[in-house]
Order: structure tokens, then C-alpha cells, then sequence
């Protein structure tokens, strides 16, 4: 092999077949495929000319002298504090009209005032008019469209801001969907909103045990019903399915039933309930560890489905989650800002707020945007870096729980899924 050429330590290798080999680059997202003889070549470094060069284009064989670790940490720091996009989480209110048990909120009344709403505008234009090309507002709560007033008003001046300044909004919601109607989501379409997310528990059953009306009653159908109101609209429709030891079996029989819309734009997929909140009892949630999850994980690949680790294998990020960038904040009723959608609405873990910003908490803000997983030594020499970037900061900081996203059993199922149909 070329002298001037080495093998990239991103490489995730696997055998698939007698005669087949995988080589996925985590970091470059290219996937190739060897027989037996040309794996033998690529392990005796004794390629030919033109697989070289394809192995180099596809960054399996980089330059000797190229060092890939700082050319990714440098595409991380870039991210961190670039001021292109401003990631901005949205809760109009932090009133709810269900009662998870689960809920890693302090529910409380209120919406947003005017005053608070103008802060935002005003946060918004300073973005902007300092170079901000994108503003990338997601919908949140509680439950947004209790306060739909609010989504309204906000969307359109923050609509109005962009054109004035030639940026570009993007507009996402994350909603229970009970109380969706076919006038709504045309408004919604109307406004911007491109895409929502509604949870949903597993079937009837096991959904209405944990995600009942705060007034007592179920929720699923309802919010299944509400699924037909997208069968005309161009919004996309991510159905998250929380999934627990106890509802797991659900999911499949959920997949099916939502291929059974025969609406391609909704899909679904599935995130392991968290034992967020500690002071709530929560009687009903029986949560995964983490290898139960991943033991789930695997599973679903093979019966073809999708969860939450899916994004990272397929997209081209250099954060593990925006809250890790210095322009990402959530932003509660009271104008208070905050790094985390799991810290919202708890005043230990606020950064400033709207009406007061000069007096903000730096060492909370620094927990995230300083997060440095190339200091740590498990995570500067795991071939996953690329793909979790030392996983969610927050469950590193407030749960003790293991930040380790990727096994070699869980990337093979998701790579078998998703380039090979499940077939190993």
C-alpha cells in the first residue's frame, strides 16, 4: 500500500457473510463492502492502485499525515459557537392537559406574556442582525396548543423578522396530539411548522395507563384518530414511542399499525422512557437499563424498526445534541432560558432570563458548551466518537448513568437495517 496512506481509525469493521466484509467509517458515513480476497489485501496493506484511491475517497485510507481526531474536534468547536443557526426551544406554557407519572416537569399554570413574547422577538432580531442565518424554533410545553394563541403570534413575528433580514425559519412542534383539529393543522401548515412529534405509549392499553387526561381517561384513541387530520397536510409526523419493560411488545404492533395509514409522512420510532424525575412517584413505569434498551435495540432492527440511535448513525453532526452549541436554549412561559429540554422549568438549572440577561449563570452554561469528550481518554480513542461525541451531557451530569450510545452489537443491527434490509 502507498506509504503516504493509513487506515482510519473510524473504521467499524464486521463480518457479514462467508465472503463478505463491512467497513462502516463513522466518521465519513461511507459504507463498503469486501470479499474475502479484498479484505486480505486491505488487512496486508497490499491494495491496488484503484482501491486505494476508492478507499481514500471514501475515507477508509486518509492521508499518513492527517490527523482525523483534530480535523474532528475542529468541526466540533466550529458547530459549538457558530452563530449560523440559533436552535430555539420554544414552551408557551408549562400546563399540560395530561398526567404522565413519568413527567420530568414541574407542571405549573401560566402562559407567556406579551412582554416576554417581545424579549424573545427582540432576542430573535439581535440573532439575526448579527449574522444568524437560521433560526430553528421547535414547539414545546407542557403542552403547546394549550396556548396556540401564543404559537401564533410568535410565529408570525418571528416569521416577519426572517424575511426583514433574509434568514431562514425552520419550525418543528412536539405535542401530545389530543388536542389536534383539522383547522389547526392547517394553521400550523399555514405558519411554517414542518414537522411534529407526538408520543405514544404503546397500544391503548399500555399508552392510557401512562398517558392518561390529568382529569382522568384515556388518550389513545383519540390522538390515533387525530393522525387522519395529516392525510392532506405536507407536515411530517414523527410518532416517538416511549418504550419501557413494560410496553415493549407494543412496538411492533404500533410499527404495523401505522403503516396501515399509508401515510408516508408519518414514521416512528423509539426512545426508552427516563427516570428523570425523582420527587414524582411514579408507580406505573417500569424503566430499561441501559443494556435492556439495548437488548430491545437489537431486536427491533432485526424486525425492522427504528429508535432513537438510528439519527446519529445516519446523520452528519459534530455535537451529540444542540444543547452543546452555544446558540441553543430552551425558553419557559416566564422567560427563563435554559440548555436542556430536561432541565426546563427548574430554576437550579436556569442560564438567565430573557428579562434579565446580564444576570446568567456561566458555570451551567459552561457544563454544556464546554463539555471537551476528546479530554476523555475511553472517549478520544472510541472508533463511536463520531457518532455520540460523548453522549447526552445531562445524563452524564445529573444521572449517573452510562453515556455509551453505540456497542458493536447495536451499529451492526442498524447498518444490517439500513443498508442490507436486515439480512446478516
Amino acid at each position: 500500500m502507498n506509504e503516504d496512506l493509513k487506515k482510519s481509525c473510524f473504521n467499524f469493521i464486521y463480518k457479514r457473510a462467508d465472503d463478505e466484509t463491512v467497513i462502516y467509517n463513522t466518521f465519513s458515513k461511507a459504507i463498503v463492502v469486501l470479499d474475502d480476497d479484498e479484505y486480505l489485501s486491505f488487512q496486508n496493506e497490499s491494495l491496488s492502485e484503484q482501491m486505494q484511491q476508492d478507499l481514500k475517497e471514501n475515507g477508509i485510507l486518509i492521508d499518513r499525515d492527517f490527523d482525523e481526531q483534530a480535523f474532528l474536534k475542529y468541526f466540533h468547536y466550529k458547530t459549538k459557537f457558530s452563530n449560523k443557526i440559533l436552535y430555539l426551544t420554544i414552551a408557551p406554557t408549562l400546563d399540560c392537559n395530561f398526567a404522565c407519572p413519568y413527567c420530568y416537569e414541574n407542571r405549573r399554570k401560566g402562559k407567556m406574556s406579551p412582554k416576554v413574547q417581545e424579549a424573545v422577538c427582540d432576542y430573535v432580531e439581535e440573532m439575526v442582525q448579527d449574522g444568524t442565518e437560521v433560526i430553528d424554533i421547535s414547539w414545546y410545553g407542557g403542552e403547546p396548543l394549550l396556548c396556540f394563541d401564543v404559537v401564533e403570534k410568535l410565529s408570525e413575528r418571528i416569521a416577519e423578522i426572517c424575511r426583514s433580514h433574509g434568514s431562514v425559519l425552520k419550525m418543528h412542534m412536539v405535542t401530545n396530539g389530543y388536542l389536534l383539529s383539522k383547522d389547526i393543522v392547517r394553521r400550523l401548515d399555514e405558519l411554517g411548522v414542518t414537522r411534529i412529534q407526538i408520543t405514544l405509549d404503546g397500544t391503548a392499553q399500555n399508552h392510557d395507563m401512562t398517558r392518561p387526561l390529568r382529569g382522568g381517561g384515556g388518550t389513545f384513541d383519540r390522538i390515533f384518530r387525530n393522525l387522519s387530520l395529516f392525510d392532506d397536510s405536507p407536515i411530517a409526523v414523527v410518532i416517538r414511542m416511549n418504550v419501557d419493560n413494560r410496553n415493549q411488545s407494543d412496538y411492533q404492533t404500533v410499527r404495523k399499525m401505522i403503516e396501515e395509514l399509508d401515510n408516508p409522512n408519518i414514521s416512528l420510532y423509539a426512545s426508552p422512557v427516563e427516570d428523570i424525575n425523582k420527587d414524582r412517584d411514579n408507580t406505573v413505569s417500569e424503566f430499561m437499563t441501559t443494556d435492556q434498551f439495548e437488548e430491545f435495540t437489537v431486536h427491533t432492527c432485526d424486525e425492522g424498526g427504528s429508535t432513537s440511535n438510528d439519527f446519529a448513525v445516519m446523520d452528519n453532526r459534530y455535537c451529540f445534541c444542540t444543547a452543546e452549541t452555544e446558540y441553543c436554549y430552551v425558553v419557559d412561559d416566564r422567560g427563563d432560558f435554559y440548555k436542556c429540554w430536561d432541565e426546563v422549568g427548574r430554576p437550579q438549572y436556569r442560564c438567565f432570563n430573557i428579562l434579565d440577561r446580564e444576570n446568567a449563570n456561566y458555570s451551567h452554561i459552561a457544563s454544556f458548551v464546554a463539555a471537551d469528550p476528546f479530554a476523555d481518554e475511553k472517549c478520544r480513542n472510541c472508533v463511536f466518537l463520531p457518532l455520540c461525541f460523548g453522549g447526552c451531557k445531562f445524563q452524564r451530569a445529573h444521572l449517573s448513568k452510562s453515556v455509551c450510545g453505540f456497542t458493536d452489537q447495536t451499529l451492526r443491527k442498524y447498518l444490517e437495517t439500513m443498508y442490507f434490509r436486515g439480512n446478516s
